[in-house]
């Protein structure tokens, strides 16, 4: 997920600061979401897919195929 919510970021223009204010947190912990050091509850997904104007699935990325299959 990390990967994806800095390209939405990116795509839009937008510093960690802007979303992590409207996120209501610290820059620092956005950026620790975007670099993949610190997961997201379910609550900053939904937060994020309003945000962006995505669907949860886009955040979460595509769903690992089970191995064997």
């Amino acid at each position: 997920m990390h990967e994806i919510i800095r390209k939405l970021r990116k795509e839009r223009g937008l510093t960690q600061q802007q979303v992590a204010d409207y996120l209501q947190i610290d820059r620092s912990t956005y950026a620790y979401y975007e670099s993949g050091r610190t997961l997201t509850n379910i609550d900053v997904v939904v937060k994020l897919a309003h945000f962006y104007q995505v669907r949860y699935a886009v955040l979460l990325g595509p769903e690992p195929v089970p191995a064997g299959n």
